[in-house]
């Protein structure tokens, strides 16, 4: 095994690694030197193979999952499965590039579609950032505009594109699509908790199951997520709050070892959740002192 594989490995909780079949096929997260983010200790996909890994495997899957779904207001009922960095391959909201997702858990009566956070924020629309020739697709409000990228008349750039998020939005947020909003509703970090609420809302469409879309998050102060939850992962002002549901890591370890028969089990990764934590902690910390 190269010896970033075995770093990975070192990173990840003994029992998730069976949740990796193909080691070298499977879609690991790279930065921009091309090594695998995850064999680092704060790494946000380590974290959620090292959780949502372990419960795939575990023969104690359903009835923790019953208990999450019923958490967050969905239906229970297994068999679920765990599926880790899935894709949209249906192209469900007509994306060129379908959004992957950290974790999606399906059962026979619903669908939990999973983002998971660590040390890093949300992410943004692409839209409103300065392209190669200084020029933006969207000036960053939902009103009437035409991209200067291709010329298209709309008022979404991404609706533009045959992009299908204003198809889900108006139920998912209460929102009128022929409204304008200034700015955009969804304008930095609610961007990325849209998407997943209204690929929920695809998903549950599509198969028809109940779904909800799930932001698992380290809840502790040092982290950028942890804080927004604290004033609520969408604007106030809007509609449809609970279209993103925000279950710390913390809770869904707790869940597990209430409910688990398997308890020596997630007491074991409770202890290897809290050290990542607490290491991902004083890294921070010590980034935000110098």
């Amino acid at each position: 095994m190269i010896p970033d594989f075995q770093a990975l490995r070192e990173n990840l909780f003994p029992a998730s690694r069976g949740a990796i079949e193909d080691w070298e096929g499977f879609p690991w997260h790279r930065d921009r030197t091309n090594r695998i983010q995850a064999a680092k200790a704060h790494s946000s996909q380590a974290i959620a193979i090292d959780v949502f890994g372990t419960l795939k495997m575990s023969t104690d899957r359903d009835r923790i999952l019953d208990a999450i779904a019923e958490r967050v207001g969905v239906a229970p009922g297994g068999p679920w499965a765990v599926t880790l960095e899935w894709t949209d391959t249906d192209r469900l909201l007509g994306e060129p590039r379908p959004t992957q997702v950290d974790a999606l858990a399906v059962g026979s009566a619903s669908a939990l579609v999973i983002e998971c956070k660590f040390t890093e924020p949300g992410g943004q629309c692409s839209q409103t950032a300065v392209s190669r020739s200084d020029e933006r697709q969207c000036n960053g409000n939902y009103e009437d505009q035409i991209n200067r990228g291709n010329g298209v008349r709309s008022r979404c750039a991404l609706t533009g594109k045959s992009i299908r998020y204003w198809e889900y939005i108006p139920k998912v947020f209460e929102l009128d699509p022929g409204v304008d909003h200034t700015p955009c509703p969804f304008k930095g970090e609610a961007y990325q908790w849209m998407r997943n609420a209204v690929l929920a809302a695809a998903i549950g469409k599509h198969r028809n199951l109940q779904a909800a879309a799930l932001a698992a998050f380290v809840d502790h102060p040092s982290f950028p997520t942890a804080r927004k939850v604290k004033r609520g992962l969408m604007d106030p002002s809007l509609a449809g709050q609970g279209a993103i549901t925000p279950i710390s890591y913390q809770q869904i370890v707790a869940i597990a070892r209430q409910v688990g028969r398997d308890r020596a089990l997630w007491n074991s990764l409770a202890a290897w959740v809290d050290h990542k934590i607490t290491r991902a902690a004083s890294r921070q910390s010590g980034f935000q002192e110098v």
